[in-house]
């Protein structure tokens, strides 16, 4: 019988969170479309999101956030201070929204 190896992780240049603010300088992305290319869970991108925010405070960067909009009413989540996507509508109580997307500023 063969044993199975470990696998390999991929190869990083720098850290998670820093390949993580260079791929938000490039374009807005989902944290499900983060997740994909960093490799982590989605989960842990809004744990990692939360400490960039933190630590871009104190330099020029930050964080922006282009909110999460009802697919059924239209409605825009503008005020909300969570990372994390809404899980229903104020208005019409809809579950279909759409993901926030993340870009430095």
């Amino acid at each position: 019988m063969k044993q199975k190896q470990a696998p390999i992780p991929d190869q990083r240049e720098g850290t998670l969170r820093q390949s993580m603010i260079a791929l938000l300088r490039q374009s807005p992305l989902t944290a499900r479309e983060i997740s994909g290319l960093v490799g982590v869970s989605e989960r842990e991108v809004y744990t990692h999101l939360e400490h960039i925010r933190q630590s871009l405070h104190r330099e020029e960067d930050s964080l922006g956030i282009l909110p999460a909009e009802c697919r059924g009413c239209g409605f825009v989540f503008t005020k909300r201070d969570r990372l994390k996507r809404p899980g229903r509508c104020p208005l019409c109580r809809s579950q279909s929204i759409s993901q926030p997307r993340y870009r430095l500023e």
